[in-house]
Formats: C-alpha cells, sequence, structure tokens
C-alpha cells in the first residue's frame, strides 16, 4: 500500500518559488551591496582643474555620488572605464524615473574618446538621449548623464548600456546592465 502523498506534495509545491521572485531577491541584494558609500571623499580640496572639469560636466573620482551603485558588467575590471549609476526614486509601472548615469575612468588610462549608447530592456521605455560621445574625456574624469526611462510592466527590469572606448592601444567595448525593480501602486496594498 502507498502512503497518502496529498498534503506532502501541497507543501513541497509552496516552497518552490518562481523565477521572477528569485531574480527580483538577487537583484535587491545586489543592488545593497554594490558599494555604497565607496567614494566618500569632500570636495573641498578639489584644485583649479577639477574646477574646471566640474564646469564642463565632468568630475574628478573625489566627486562621485556615494549614492551611486556600480552598475552590472561582464568584465571584472574597472580598467579603462567603470559604471555607475543612481535612481531618482522607486520605479513605478507608468511613472517617468530619472536615471543618472556616470561613467568614471581609469586615472592611468589616456583615452582619446568615449561612445556609449543605451538600450532599454523588455517592460522599459526609454525617453531621453540615448547616446554620450566624448572627446578626450581625461584620467580620472567623470561623465555624467541624466536618463528618463518609464516601467511599462512589474518585476526586474534592465537599461542596458554599450560603451566603446579609444585609447592609443585600440579600441575595447565594455557592456552594462542597470537594474531596475519596477513596482505596480494600482495593485491594492495587503494587510499584516
Amino acid at each position: 500500500m502507498s502512503p497518502p502523498v496529498g498534503r506532502a506534495e501541497v507543501n513541497v509545491t509552496h516552497m518552490v518559488w518562481d523565477s521572477r521572485t528569485l531574480a527580483a531577491i538577487a537583484m535587491a541584494v545586489m543592488l545593497v551591496a554594490c558599494g555604497r558609500g565607496a567614494h566618500q571623499a569632500g570636495a573641498a580640496g578639489q584644485s583649479q582643474q577639477q574646477n574646471h572639469e566640474l564646469a564642463q560636466g565632468r568630475k574628478s573620482g573625489a566627486a562621485i555620488d556615494p549614492d551611486m551603485v556600480a552598475a552590472v558588467s561582464s568584465a571584472h575590471s574597472t580598467t579603462p572605464i567603470s559604471m555607475r549609476f543612481a535612481l531618482a526614486g522607486r520605479p513605478v509601472i507608468g511613472t517617468p524615473l530619472t536615471v543618472t548615469v556616470a561613467l568614471v575612468t581609469a586615472t592611468d588610462v589616456a583615452i582619446s574618446h568615449i561612445r556609449a549608447s543605451f538600450q532599454p530592456g523588455d517592460g522599459l521605455q526609454l525617453q531621453a538621449e540615448r547616446n554620450i560621445d566624448i572627446s578626450d574625456p581625461g584620467a580620472g574624469a567623470v561623465i555624467e548623464q541624466e536618463l528618463s526611462v518609464v516601467p511599462q510592466q512589474a518585476g526586474v527590469l534592465s537599461l542596458n548600456a554599450t560603451v566603446v572606448v579609444d585609447m592609443d592601444g585600440g579600441s575595447l567595448a565594455r557592456s552594462y546592465t542597470i537594474p531596475l525593480i519596477a513596482g505596480d501602486n494600482s495593485a491594492p496594498a495587503h494587510a499584516p
């Protein structure tokens, strides 16, 4: 005689999470762990060159907003460039959101040109300029760009970037992903 399996199967079924829930949790953990407070230097000791860069829309590495987190990249190196980002608020379906993106050049590499192109993933609409094109950014420069996106669906969404860096020794391409976890404000609140 076989043992009854009905109740045991139900308990196991409730323990299995769907892939979207796991992805959302993983992305939230990555966002928190991506270096909050990694660059907390003050701007009090900026030189005239740094002030000149600020006037041109470029900043020194010390001027990076400490609330910015690293974009996800398949490369394990920040040379010759890295990307950080900050969100102006919580992503909500149908509500425009400003994403501030910073391209940070390495201090020990001579870069002659940077081209960046942004592409929205499924469920995300990009409303702003899709490209950055900078000549002679300088070593240790921070190039900031504000992008406006509108989540079209709830869940984990992505804003993708391809960055091509021209140096004396040739060109190098890097790909980055900016994860966004969009919520739906139209859903009724659950009582505890």
